[in-house]
């Protein structure tokens, strides 16, 4: 029996054991639920999953407290089928007060519990496409709560997921209510999972959110907006909101799904950005750029970086923000906190790079774990060789605690390889899946 099993019986077996105090309204319903519980139950046990998926289905019968314990037993069930028919089931039932108070009870009991908090999202879909006014304010509170917790912004993060991965236009409408709580306006990561969520439901009701969330995401996660519906429409209005705004009013009533999206390279889209960098757009509204000052930097190489590191930070527009940070054998960060792209501070940080020198190591990982400390979109990190000293140097370790690190904050990571060497070698290689890995573009510079 495989571990999710266990957990899917464990909890059914605890529904079974769960006793409601029935409303006036509930009586009737709970008494038809009774009669049927005995067949449900062995039902929920068979070892043919769509055995399991009907009962699911006919607990939709039966919107009462009792009932939807067998069915957020069944979110634990391994079997896609079932686990949809479970989720299908409490979005039907969404609509009933009684309901709802079950699932958020549950949700709340549960959230901090190891076994049990992976279950939460599935639950907390279903609340938030509640059309029960007082289940979206409850939820949104229990929102707001919960992401000023450790772990809180990983469970928005995850609900967002969970939104997008059943590609329904049913879930347009909660991507819609998530994206109105203030947990959406404080945290990158979970503006830019709502807007990748969007990106997988193929429905009209999806392109006219994503076209109205694009000037509440801005910077990266519009780029990711922009992006897909470049490619879905064939349309280069590049980050120009109002504009693709226009177009879709014009064209929603007759529009229709090409049967494939025009395949085009990641971030190929750069209307109307400000800046650039070794080539790839500057899209980011708060940036962090690391420099490489390793020894093997000394000279003609780290003299072009720094000059296309001032170009890039003179081409950044006023709104944006920005820090530096010097890596070699140490990290040295220029700023604590990003500042914004005024005339003053380019210039501070045009001097601050000119006088760099290079020394000794390469200290990769930590460079990057004191980026990832910023509040930020994007990541720029140029190198010329492979890590050497820090607190991790083994390359594809490096990537593995990166890319977990940053699993929930959704930070783009480019990278430029100076003098990479073939394609293929340890530094390229490196360089290309950390990219790859965090929402970023690779560079291969000469040098």
């Amino acid at each position: 029996m495989s571990v999710r099993r266990g957990v899917y019986l464990s909890l059914l077996a605890a529904a079974m054991l769960w006793l409601a105090v029935p409303t006036a309204w509930a009586v009737d319903r709970l008494e038809e639920f009774n009669k049927a519980k005995r067949t449900l139950v062995q039902q929920l046990h068979s070892k043919q999953p769509s055995v399991r998926a009907d009962a699911l289905v006919r607990l939709q019968e039966y919107p009462i407290a009792d009932a939807v314990k067998f069915a957020q037993a069944a979110l634990a069930d391994e079997e896609g089928e079932v686990y949809e028919a479970a989720r299908s089931t409490l979005l039907k039932m969404s609509g009933n007060q009684e309901v709802c108070d079950t699932l958020l009870a549950s949700v709340r009991k549960n959230i901090n519990r190891k076994d049990d908090a992976q279950y939460a999202a599935p639950m907390l879909a279903v609340l938030l496409s509640s059309t029960l006014p007082s289940v979206q304010r409850e939820t949104n509170e229990f929102l707001e709560k919960l992401c000023a917790s450790k772990n809180g912004v990983g469970v928005a993060v995850g609900l967002a997921d969970d939104l997008g991965q059943h590609h329904a236009a049913t879930d347009v409408v909660p991507l819609e209510r998530l994206s109105k709580t203030t947990i959406f306006a404080d945290h990158f990561g979970i503006r830019r999972a709502v807007v990748q969520a969007l990106t997988r439901i193929r429905t009209k009701e999806a392109i006219g959110a994503l076209i109205e969330l694009m000037p509440k995401v801005g910077g990266e996660a519009q780029a990711d907006a922009v992006e897909y519906l470049s490619q879905l429409t064939g349309q280069v209005f590049g980050m120009e909101a109002p504009a693709w705004k226009r177009w879709w009013g014009d064209v929603e009533a007759t529009f229709t799904y090409p049967t494939r999206i025009a395949p085009a390279p990641y971030r190929s889209v750069a209307n109307n950005t400000a800046g650039s960098y070794y080539g790839m757009p500057l899209f980011a509204e708060r940036l962090v750029f690391v420099l490489d000052t390793s020894g093997s930097m000394t000279g003609p190489r780290l003299a072009a970086a720094k000059r296309e590191l001032v170009r890039a930070i003179a081409s950044l527009p006023p709104h944006t923000q920005f820090s530096i940070i010097i890596f070699n054998g140490t990290v040295t960060t220029w700023q604590k906190e990003l500042v914004p792209a005024t005339a003053n501070w380019k210039d501070l940080a045009a001097h601050y790079v000119t006088v760099q020198e290079a020394h000794s190591e390469t200290a990769t990982y930590d460079a990057l774990e004191t980026a990832l400390r910023f509040d930020t979109e994007a990541i720029y990190l140029l190198s010329d060789g492979a890590p050497r000293g820090g607190k991790i140097q083994a390359p594809v370790d490096i990537i593995a605690a990166i890319t977990e690190a940053n699993r929930t904050r959704r930070i783009s990571i480019y990278t430029i390889g100076v003098g990479a060497g073939v394609p293929g070698s340890p530094l390229d290689s490196f360089l290309k899946t950390l990219a790859e890995q965090n929402l970023g573009l690779y560079r291969r510079v000469d040098g």
